[in-house]
């Protein structure tokens, strides 16, 4: 039986971190089939602090988004984990006006985290 590579995702989203720490986040979870969706904005404005991935998570690879508003500002931090990741797409743009993330937990929840310009 072949078995297939895993990917490092960690790699790819410490570069992604890297290349868009301190920009302003709008994040949402969307769920459901396309003829019954909801969606679950659960922030907008707060700067990317970084992404972390936990390979060794209960059903999966764990990712962690973390937030944190800027220090003369209101503290506000926050992290939100998407457990047993099994997709994750990054979204680049010439422009760099639709980059992002998006994070599939395979059970019918999609991460969205969009930057604003």
């Amino acid at each position: 039986m072949k078995t297939r590579p895993r990917h490092n995702w960690t790699t790819f989203l410490k570069l992604f971190t890297e290349e868009n720490q301190g920009r302003k986040t709008r994040t949402a979870v969307f769920e459901g089939t396309p003829e019954a969706m909801s969606d679950y904005w659960l922030e907008e404005g707060l700067p990317l602090v970084g992404i972390d991935v936990d390979p060794d998570g209960t059903d999966g690879p764990d990712i962690e988004i973390m937030l944190q508003n800027q220090p003369n500002c209101t503290p506000l931090n926050m992290t939100h984990t998407v457990k047993g990741a099994r997709f994750v797409k990054i979204i680049l743009s010439a422009s760099g006006d639709a980059d992002g993330l998006e994070v599939d937990n395979g059970r019918g929840e999609t991460t969205i985290l969009h930057f604003q310009n």
